[in-house]
């Protein structure tokens, strides 16, 4: 089981970095605010912008608009922004480092909840997903990105419910859907977790060429494991050998 569990980290750890070796990135449209199809092994560029729920509304607080839409919508001042660009339908792990002292991004209720988006005309937006309020911090998120015909469709965020957290001290289950930390637990309260954000990235639909995108497909048979949690073990796990040998 240790084996296998090894090799899964290395697995998931060679998927995180093949977007810095691998050729065949066709897609030269590197904002998340304009327009494009992409193929399977494209880079796709999309945004994901943390604010209080309410400022991703427009000023009739009604319509949910995209962070793309400045004609509707402005996040300027308490609000902070994340660009990725991820491999078309390669199982993705993102992070969003909150812990250290060099970190713009701290969770709290004024930057509490987070909208993925791209696209211009064609805009796409997820609905707002909670991060973190007065008490607690939400750390593991699945975002799925729809494509039809190769241009973005849809994102939603996937909740797993609570089992990964059952009996953990440090965990609480809110509504019965997501495990979120309490915030005094977090090394930047003070506590001992790690509160960084993971976020695994799959991908649905079919690419400009018709090929159909199968990565949430496995991510929904690998549920029952935390790619952060497996980035996490590998990243101590190594930490341990170098500090073993220096």
């Amino acid at each position: 089981m240790a084996r296998f569990l090894l090799l899964l980290c290395f697995l998931f750890a060679a998927a995180l970095t093949s977007s810095l070796t691998s050729a065949g990135d066709n897609n030269q449209v590197y904002s998340p605010c304009s327009d494009t199809t992409v193929a399977v092994g494209d880079g796709f560029t999309f945004g994901i912008a943390f604010a209080a729920k309410d400022s991703f509304l427009g000023t009739n607080r009604s319509v949910q608009y995209s962070p793309c839409d400045r004609r509707h919508l402005s996040l300027n001042g308490n609000s902070e922004l994340a660009v990725f660009r991820p491999k078309v339908d390669e199982i993705t792990l993102l992070t969003i480092n909150t812990s250290s002292s060099s970190s713009s991004y701290r969770p709290d209720a004024s930057k509490g909840y987070m909208v993925a988006f791209a696209g211009a005309k064609y805009a796409a937006r997820s609905l707002p997903i909670m991060v973190a309020d007065n008490d607690h911090v939400v750390t593991s998120f699945t975002l799925v990105l729809e494509f039809q015909k190769g241009r973005l469709e849809n994102l939603f965020w996937k909740k797993d419910g609570c089992s990964k957290c059952t009996g953990d001290a440090n965990f609480v289950c809110l509504n019965k859907e997501e495990c979120a930390i309490k915030r005094q637990s977090c090394k930047n309260q003070g506590g001992q977790v790690d509160c960084s954000l993971g976020i695994q990235l799959a991908f649905s639909g079919t690419d400009k060429h018709y090929t159909a995108l199968n990565s949430w497909y496995e991510v929904a048979n690998l549920k029952q494991y935390s790619l952060y949690g497996l980035y996490s073990n590998l990243k101590d796990s190594l930490s341990s050998q170098f500090s073993n040998i220096f």
